[in-house]
């Protein structure tokens, strides 16, 4: 278990950034939310602009990204993966989000702000890829497709493996949906990288019918 010492500085910097988020209440926002199944426990209805507008005017603090995850709203729990220090985030901690993240639109927040920017994502990746947990593979593929969209960083030979690790039963739709913006992010890292990955979908294809959208949409990107 993760211990903390408290300090007054980043407890008044959390009761105002909790005072702005409340601010952000926006009933229309959240009335979407439900339509599309984001049934959140504590949601204000703010949006992910407003919410990285006002996480821009504030610092990194490892402490106060433990206290807005802790307060346990939608808006607190995406401002905690933006303002936390990756490379202060440890296994316990990775744990216990998995354990509190309660929606794909979660998963995916915390996946751009936080898990793709940590020291040892590139060690993350297959491990999470390789897991029977839905969250860690979801996770891995997104992040994936952004390491990809560094084109002048990425390491290539990494995604290379993880091509040969993404999971061939995609029954999950909003896996499939990620899993298709990532490979289409992928290919355009260079002709190899593509066709490694369209080698493997025209296999996979053959034998299970949801990658033929992956397939199309393979040839869409390669065609621009």
């Amino acid at each position: 278990m993760e211990f903390f010492i408290d300090d007054k500085e980043t407890e008044a910097v959390f009761q105002e950034i909790f005072k702005k988020v409340q601010i952000l209440r926006n009933g229309e926002t959240h009335h979407e939310m439900k339509k599309y199944g984001l049934n959140y426990q504590k949601s204000l209805g703010a949006t992910i602009v407003n919410l990285r507008e006002l996480a821009s005017g504030y610092s990194k603090d490892h402490l106060l990204a433990h206290k807005l995850w802790t307060k346990a709203f939608r808006e607190t729990k995406i401002l905690a993966s933006l303002l936390e220090e990756p490379e202060l985030v440890n296994e316990e901690q990775i744990n216990r989000w998995f354990d509190e993240m309660d929606s794909n639109e979660l998963i995916e927040q915390v996946s751009m702000n936080l898990f793709l920017n940590m020291p040892n994502v590139y060690e993350l990746i297959p491990e999470w890829l390789q897991s029977k947990d839905y969250q860690r593979v979801l996770c891995a593929i997104i992040i994936s497709g952004r390491l990809a969209m560094k084109k002048n960083e990425v390491k290539v030979n990494e995604l290379f493996k993880f091509v040969e690790m993404i999971p061939s039963n995609i029954d999950e739709f909003y896996l499939r949906n990620q899993l298709k913006r990532s490979l289409g992010k992928m290919v355009r890292v260079n002709k190899e990288i593509a066709d490694t990955i369209c080698n493997k979908v025209h296999d996979l294809r053959a034998r299970d019918e949801n990658w033929q959208e992956i397939w199309d949409d393979l040839q869409y990107e390669l065609d621009l």
